[in-house]
């Protein structure tokens, strides 16, 4: 499922407002929690980057095959007389 991104920050600002509401943990422990979600956005953003790029391949390839079928099929044939 592709979420926007506009989107994932607003989820992710509101889990850093949560931890920042918390008053059960420290002050490192809550920027671990921080980093945390950071970093699972980063390599969220990262794989969707990938698979865009997957994704743009594979439309080349079908648009060169189908480029190909066409070249192919509009070849003259050879008619052989015997």
């Amino acid at each position: 499922m592709d979420i926007p991104s506009n989107k994932n920050d607003q989820y992710a600002a509101k889990q850093k407002w949560e931890i920042n509401e918390r008053t059960d943990i420290d002050k490192c422990e809550e920027t671990v929690l921080i980093n945390r979600i950071d970093a699972g956005r980063a390599l969220r953003r990262e794989v969707a980057a990938q698979a865009f790029e997957k994704q743009v391949f594979a439309m080349f390839v079908i648009v060169m095959q189908i480029v190909i079928l066409i070249v192919v099929s509009l070849m003259p044939r050879k008619v052989e007389n015997v």
